[in-house]
């Protein structure tokens, strides 16, 4: 709402973050060897082995382990399943993931998906060879051995192989986004009013991610459900928390006003203001969230911003006294910072 004049509008430079091509390819070269090469074969070598051991095991193997032992059996091709589907299935994934989202940009969080691509493999390899190994030549899955051993290994791999697959890829940054050149909008007087208001949605592709993610955890929470009726109230309960946070994250209404910058969800909550008193600076600037932030949504950034990110393209940047940045991404970012620049300098005057 404005009961004033209409902004006059500049030209906007619309550049966004992003990375030198020759970089570029590196940096998407490494994140394919370490997070999916290499797990292919880590996979590869585990599910030779589980086939070549599965002869020697006991009918049906042991596929769980308790406090007190083994609580859990089935088919023995169980570990190659899980051999397959965690030690590639996840790399394929998060590198899949990676590449689409990170098409002309890299950052921290590219490298670091990477190497937990790798890390999960070598889990992955460690636990389902081990759980193999402990009970070759048993006629009774229930006589297997301890299973700590086995775990703590898989852990250490996972640590070691992630910093290893950290220290492969190549250190690449993206280069700053110019700043948006903001609408002008001459001061605002005493008495007067002047609201600018917008909605931040998420983008098709978030919305898309969002909804894989929640069939995949529909079937997660059914499976569990089956394997344990009586538990049922702890995946419901999930469920519907993760359900909540989804839909209160994928839009958020942004209003700038003389009280300073109100973003609120469209359920309500969660929300977040910044009044014109901690507003250290206020610009325009483009904003790519995933090299950025790591990804969509309510974001902490590496370098102490937080982020409500819903989409790439322009965003409203305010540093603020005492805190980290805030950054929205929301159409029309320009006039929402021309109106909180005016009343920033009526209240410097």
């Amino acid at each position: 709402m404005n009961d004033r004049a209409p902004f006059r509008a500049q030209a906007s430079e619309q550049s966004v973050t992003a990375v030198a091509d020759g970089d570029l390819r590196r940096a998407r070269r490494g994140l394919i060897v370490v997070g999916l090469v290499l797990p292919v074969v880590a996979t590869a070598i585990v599910v030779t082995l589980i086939a070549v051991w599965m002869p020697e095991l006991p009918d049906p193997a042991a596929t769980h382990w308790g406090v007190g032992g083994v609580d859990g059996f089935g088919p023995a091709a169980t570990y190659l399943w899980l051999a397959i589907g965690v030690g590639l299935g996840l790399p394929l994934l998060m590198v899949i993931s990676v590449l689409s989202m990170a098409r002309q940009q890299w950052g921290a969080t590219a490298r670091f998906l990477g190497a937990m691509s790798l890390g999960l493999s070598g889990f992955s390899a460690v636990i389902n060879a081990g759980s193999v190994a402990v009970q070759r030549g048993l006629e009774d899955a229930a006589q297997a051995g301890p299973i700590w051993p086995v775990m703590v290994g898989a852990f250490c791999a996972l640590l070691v192989l992630s910093a290893a697959g950290w220290m492969l890829q190549p250190d690449v940054h993206p280069t700053p986004s110019a700043p948006l050149k903001p609408a002008h909008l001459a001061s605002i007087s005493a008495g007067e009013r002047v609201v600018w208001m917008g909605t931040a949605s998420m983008s098709r592709g978030g919305i898309i991610v969002l909804a894989i993610a929640g069939v995949l955890l529909v079937g997660t929470v059914a499976l569990m459900i089956f394997q344990a009726p009586g538990m049922v109230w702890i995946p419901l309960l999930v469920l519907v928390v993760v359900g909540l946070a989804m839909a209160a994250t994928m839009s958020f209404r942004v209003r700038a006003a003389a009280d300073g910058l109100t973003v609120r969800s469209q359920l309500g909550f969660p929300r977040i203001h910044v009044p014109l008193d901690e507003m250290a600076a206020v610009r325009a600037i483009t904003c790519h969230p995933f090299a950025e932030f790591g990804g969509f949504g309510w974001r902490m950034g590496l370098d102490g911003r937080t982020g409500i990110v819903l989409r790439t393209g322009a965003a409203i940047e305010i540093e603020r006294r005492g805190k980290g940045a805030l950054v929205v991404t929301v159409d029309g970012a320009e006039v929402g910072v021309a109106t909180l620049r005016a009343y920033l300098d009526r209240k410097s005057a």
